[in-house]
């Protein structure tokens, strides 16, 4: 309720002065009307007047509800209103009151009930401001904050001419294109990132694809190459037996040159023997030839003896054919003796032969078996090295295998990042922006 208290120990002179500046600065500044307890109206300012566009006479004796909406009149909130006024109650609150043109005029009104000096309430003050552009400057932030709900970003709050009203609008709008720009910034992030993961999907499925047909090639060439390196295992043992072998059959060439060598001096010695049996044969046909001559003379001298003679000339004559018979052998020993020598000298010059040729096999084997031997050094050391590569194949494999493990680990990530990409921009796509504003990369519609 609306009273005025006078300043304590105050004249009522001065009271009266200041009540009056009071209500000068009100009817001044503020629109007022008075009304009694029910509602009819006594009397309004011009500041009401002219913010409702009506003239005195055509508001006095009328009821305040020609300014209120006509179905908020008939409600029971409406009559409760005044009733509570009557009953002392004042209200301070944004009201919307219907002017003569039929324009809706927000008020921040006072209304306070005065009372007499009996205490009873016999008029009610209306002290009202108006605010219309300050209400509509509300109205229009509940409007973009209901538009900023919906994701509308391209919506803008006419800038209200009301002190304070206007710097929330401006911030409003400021907040709402940094926000309109984070968000374009946000999609074209998106599209990005959807469309780099989509690429790397691709690019690891493919390098997923190129590292198992290379774990494949690699797995077949290790496999031959371990097969190459059995064989090669498999050849150096051969080699090796065979170098074997080929020692052996130097060792045994270079002892039978040693048996032909040996052959040799014994042919040389059964030649020099066969000369001397040739010696002592030339000896027995001297003796023969001696003896014959003896038995000669002793049967010429038998035959001179006679009679006494003739047992001396069967002797001789005998002795005569022993010699002659001993000469026969003797040349016969010496013929055999000969052929012997042709043949033992014939015999002699095949086993030179057969040692030159020999030598030369020997020195045929002695090379067979450097080379041989050669051979079985370049096969282990050949077997060594396939078995190093079927070593390093076998970890190239592994490596081949644990790149297509983190290539399958990779194309996972990629789709999982184009799947946040995906939802990000589905959060996103509530909003609506400018079209000046849109990114010009690529987005996710076409990413997709």
């Amino acid at each position: 309720m609306f009273k005025f208290n006078r300043p304590s120990g105050a004249t009522p002179g001065a009271a009266t002065e200041a009540e009056r500046a009071i209500v000068q600065l009100v009817e001044n500044t503020q629109a007022t009307i008075h009304f009694k307890p029910d509602g009819t109206i006594l009397h309004a300012n011009k500041n009401f007047l002219d913010t409702m566009g009506y003239s005195l006479e055509e508001v006095v004796g009328k009821h305040h509800s020609m300014f209120v909406y006509p179905t908020f009149v008939n409600k029971p909130d409406y009559a409760e209103f005044w009733r509570r006024l009557q009953s002392g109650e004042s209200f301070s609150d944004r009201f919307p009151r219907v002017a003569k043109s039929g324009e809706v005029v927000w008020i921040q009104a006072t209304y306070a009930p005065i009372r007499d000096d009996a205490g009873q309430v016999n008029r009610v003050v209306k002290i009202a401001t108006v605010v219309s552009n300050s209400q509509k400057a509300i109205r229009d932030i509940r409007a973009a904050l209901v538009e900023l709900k919906a994701g509308n970003l391209t919506h803008r709050i006419e800038v209200s001419p009301e002190p304070g009203m206007a710097e929330i609008g401006e911030g409003f709008n400021e907040a709402v294109s940094q926000l309109e720009a984070l968000v374009a910034r946000i999609t074209d992030a998106a599209g990005q990132v959807h469309g780099a993961s989509r690429s790397t999907i691709s690019a690891s499925e493919e390098l997923s694809l190129r590292t198992e047909n290379q774990a494949a090639t690699l797995e077949e060439t290790a496999a031959a190459v371990d097969n190459l390196t059995e064989n090669a295992r498999e050849a150096a043992d051969r080699a090796d037996a065979v170098n074997n072998t080929a020692e052996a059959t130097r060792r045994t060439a270079e002892s039978s040159g040693t048996v032909v060598r040996e052959a040799i001096e014994a042919m040389d010695k059964i030649e020099a023997s066969s000369g001397r049996i040739s010696k002592i044969i030339s000896v027995i046909e001297d003796l023969a030839f001696q003896t014959n001559l003896l038995a000669l003379n002793a049967a010429v001298e038998a035959a001179r003896a006679g009679e006494s003679g003739r047992g001396f000339a069967v002797v001789a004559n005998e002795v005569r054919n022993l010699a002659q018979r001993s000469a026969e052998s003797a040349q016969e020993i010496k013929q055999l003796i000969a052929e012997s020598s042709n043949q033992v000298g014939d015999g002699v010059g095949l086993v030179r032969r057969a040692g030159t040729e020999l030598s030369d096999i020997f020195a045929g084997v002695g090379e067979i078996s450097e080379n041989i031997r050669e051979v079985a050094m370049g096969l282990a050391e050949q077997s060594s090295t396939l078995a190093e590569i079927n070593t390093a194949l076998s970890q190239l494999d592994r490596v081949t295998q644990d790149n297509a493990a983190m290539v399958q680990e990779t194309a996972e990530a990629a789709n999982s990042l184009a799947q946040v990409a995906d939802a990000v921009a589905e959060d996103i796509a509530v909003f609506t922006i400018s079209a000046q504003i849109v990114p010009h990369r690529t987005g996710l519609a076409s990413a997709a």
